[in-house]
């Protein structure tokens, strides 16, 4: 399964930023500041969801997740610097 996911965390009530950051390296690139991209096993998304969960303020967090179920599915254009390699780390 490929997935792009990206998020918009509110710092001022919960720091929770670095978990959440954290989390997701674990299981895939980062290609922006808070922007990730990959394969990844569906029982490993299912992981990764749950510990998004845990750390996200409801109220003030936003984290999206676009699943596809083959990359084919999708096109990747890229003006500029191609941050697909893992330049954050």
């Amino acid at each position: 399964m490929y997935v792009i996911l990206f998020y918009d965390i509110a710092d001022k009530e919960k720091d929770n930023s670095r978990h959440i950051r954290k989390a997701v390296e674990k299981y895939l690139p980062r290609v922006q500041y808070s922007v990730f991209e990959g394969e990844i096993r569906p029982s490993d998304l299912k992981k990764l969801k749950a510990e998004l969960k845990r750390e996200v303020h409801d109220a003030l967090d936003s984290i999206i997740i676009y699943e596809f179920d083959k990359p084919s599915y999708s096109r990747r254009d890229v003006i500029g610097i191609d941050k697909n390699e893992s330049l954050f780390s």
